[in-house]
């Protein structure tokens, strides 16, 4: 190396690298002390004001730290952050989804009209009910056409006359 090459600098990660099978930091980890401290006297339902007077800050630098907390949790409410914190020291941990797969989908897009073993009551809403309504209006007086004309034609077939 020359007097005018710098050496390159390494560049520090602000979260550690993992080991493939670890488990990633939660965004609870990282919330710095105060904000933590603030969110445990939030969840035992203390005001801005009552943590500010126990702590020596005001209370709008109160909800400032309260704000990027949840800001940072992605929460809507310092009562939702506060009790993720709690949730997470005290070891709870959250259910996510299975992963199963899809059902088949089913052979037809209306459910059946009579109660199957799947569903043992019948539990169509408005719009099915109309839908297999129309179905049957139209369908029955087409059905019942078809057999009068199976039946004129074997008629005619075995040489009876119709009437």
């Amino acid at each position: 190396m020359t007097g005018t090459e710098s050496s390159p600098t390494p560049q520090t990660d602000p979260v550690p690298s993992k080991s493939i099978g670890e488990i990633p930091a939660s965004p609870l980890d990282q919330l710095s002390e105060r904000q933590r401290a603030y969110l445990r006297l939030v969840h035992e339902h203390r005001t801005s004001q009552e943590i500010g007077f126990l702590v020596g800050a005001s209370g709008r630098a109160v909800d400032k730290q309260l704000q990027k907390a949840k800001d940072f949790l992605g929460v809507t409410s310092r009562f939702e952050a506060a009790r993720l914190l709690i949730e997470h020291e005290s070891g709870v941990e959250r259910l996510y989804p299975a992963n199963d797969l899809p059902s088949s989908p089913p052979p037809f897009p209306l459910p059946l009209p009579l109660p199957t073993s799947e569903t043992a009551v019948n539990m169509l809403t408005w719009k099915q009910v109309v839908s297999w309504s129309a179905i049957i209006a139209i369908v029955t007086p087409i059905g019942l056409t078809v057999a009068a004309m199976v039946i004129v034609a074997l008629m005619l077939l075995i040489g009876l006359k119709a009437t």
